[in-house]
């Protein structure tokens, strides 16, 4: 295909990074569990693409190559041919015939799940299996025969675009195994297991390692180091006693700054702590910043300093803006002459996406996107503000936040945010 095609085409990243491709624009894509699903604006065909950590399907016993076993797929199968290979630079093996699908299989259950043409007792399919190393795509392509000949030209098309990744990141549950033995090699007096949930277990302490998986993923040679740091503050912690996790105010009030969460996330982990529902399914929390970390605020606290969540806030308001103050974090400006007018922080930092809560933050950047832009928070230490005006880009960044949103470790929202004078609520569109 030219790039010319390529270039009118929708691009795709699959989980993990394992795999990208390109597929015709004007098809409806569903994403789910790790199972891409594409269908024609018709909607009478359907190709589903998965990628695994080695084979996922039964092979014949020979077990050579790519070669699958039939018999354990399907009930009952009929016309089976194999096809030519895809002209790809990974391994590949291709098949075509009618089957019935064996329902109690799960792999297949997840995979025709939200098929259309599963209602029937006979599936007319092409599979193809694309292999690279340790990962593998599974291809199917379920088709009402008249439309065959149109829709497999499109659907070659699509799988000639297929990058498998040539390093490819370790599975979660491999992950999990890693920072296991990372953390039994650096801590090997206290105790560590992995628990349900994609958790680990330290000591007396749970970690859920999801934000840490998709940390690795995006920067796979500094993972070790955020382990080894995260577990040492663990340590640390479990060591306090009641002076440090039930301090004075006056001992702590110049630390204590405000966080967006997920509401999810609140609702899920940090039920008893102090927050408060805000816009596009975000929540405000408070933690006490340390030199490495920082802990939450538990509601018990507030009752002991005797203040109310608003003066908590402003307490945490006016920290902010002064610890961007003295941490040099600065706005980076970009004007029309550069591209479309749009401010962003000149590094990452665990308080950034925070800034949107502050009236000096909305004051500062006022004057140069005016009185009313749009704000993006994908994750915890990232913020975009643009203009309103700049209509022409609003639909790409909004794809850029939910991308990263999807991506980035400690996600907040995929939706953007307007800020006015008056506060801050969710982006719903050109009216």
């Amino acid at each position: 295909m030219s790039d010319f095609h390529l270039d009118q085409w929708a691009q795709y990243t699959g989980p993990a990074n394992w795999y990208s491709l390109a597929f015709p624009s004007d098809w409806t894509r569903d994403d789910q569990d790790g199972v891409l699903q594409l269908s024609p604006p018709d909607g009478n065909a359907t190709l589903t693409i998965s990628c695994h950590w080695k084979s996922v399907l039964p092979q014949t016993q020979s077990g050579a190559g790519l070669e699958i076993d039939f018999d354990q797929l399907f009930v009952k199968h009929r016309n089976i041919l194999k096809r030519p290979p895809l002209v790809i630079e990974h391994e590949s093996v291709a098949y075509s015939g009618e089957a019935i699908i064996k329902k109690n299989s799960s792999w297949w259950k997840s995979l025709l799940a939200q098929s259309s043409l599963f209602q029937k007792n006979w599936h007319h399919w092409n599979l193809w299996l694309i292999r690279e190393r340790s990962i593998q795509m599974v291809v199917t392509f379920f088709y009402d025969p008249q439309d065959r000949e149109e829709l497999l030209e499109t659907v070659h098309r699509i799988l000639h675009s297929v990058e498998l990744n040539l390093n490819p990141a370790n599975p979660p549950e491999l992950f999990a195994q890693d920072v296991l033995q990372l953390a039994q090699k650096k801590f090997p007096l206290i105790s560590s297991q992995i628990i349900p949930g994609f958790r680990i277990k330290f000591g007396e302490s749970e970690l859920n390692l999801t934000n840490f998986y998709r940390s690795y993923l995006s920067s796979p040679d500094d993972y070790e180091q955020n382990i080894v740091s995260a577990l040492a503050t663990v340590l640390q912690i479990n060591e306090w006693g009641d002076e440090q996790t039930e301090p004075d105010l006056i001992d702590i009030q110049d630390r204590i700054m405000p966080i967006l969460i997920s509401q999810e996330s609140w609702k899920t982990h940090f039920p008893n702590f102090v927050g408060e529902n805000w816009v596009a399914n975000l929540a405000i929390l408070y933690v006490v910043d340390e030199s490495r970390a920082y802990w939450y605020i538990h509601e018990k606290l507030l009752q002991k300093w005797k203040i109310s969540r608003e003066v908590l806030h402003e307490i945490a308001l006016t920290n902010l803006d002064h610890y961007f103050l003295q941490n040099d974090i600065e706005l980076i400006c970009m004007s029309r002459e550069e591209g479309p007018n749009m401010i962003i922080q000149s590094k990452a930092d665990a308080y950034n996406a925070s800034q949107v809560l502050s009236p000096s933050f909305y004051q500062q950047a006022r004057k140069f996107l005016g009185s009313e832009f749009l704000a993006g928070v994908p994750n915890r230490d990232f913020l975009l503000a643009l203009s309103l005006s700049e209509s022409q880009v609003i639909e790409k960044i909004q794809h850029n936040i939910a991308n990263d949103y999807l991506n980035m470790d400690h996600p907040l929202t995929d939706q953007l945010l307007v800020v006015t004078a008056d506060g801050v609520s969710e982006y719903c569109g050109v009216s």
